[in-house]
């Protein structure tokens, strides 16, 4: 999709992946800089950061160009 419709769509896709992360408490491990199948726990850096994208995505509106 292009236009507003692909971003809103891509926004509403990356906070649901973002929540549902926060939700189960682990993500991918990433090893040499290739995401791997195993999972680890997050950190309380991660849950931060994790928390403040989310609020991001769900207050900013995309800039329409």
């Amino acid at each position: 999709m292009k236009g507003k419709a692909g971003k809103q769509t891509r926004r509403e896709n990356a906070k649901a992946y973002l929540q549902e992360q926060l939700k189960k408490g682990h993500k991918p491990e990433k090893v040499d800089g290739k995401t791997t199948n195993k999972n680890i726990p997050l950190t309380e850096g991660d849950k931060k950061r994790i928390n403040r994208e989310i609020e991001n995505l769900s207050t900013k509106k995309p800039k329409v160009y």
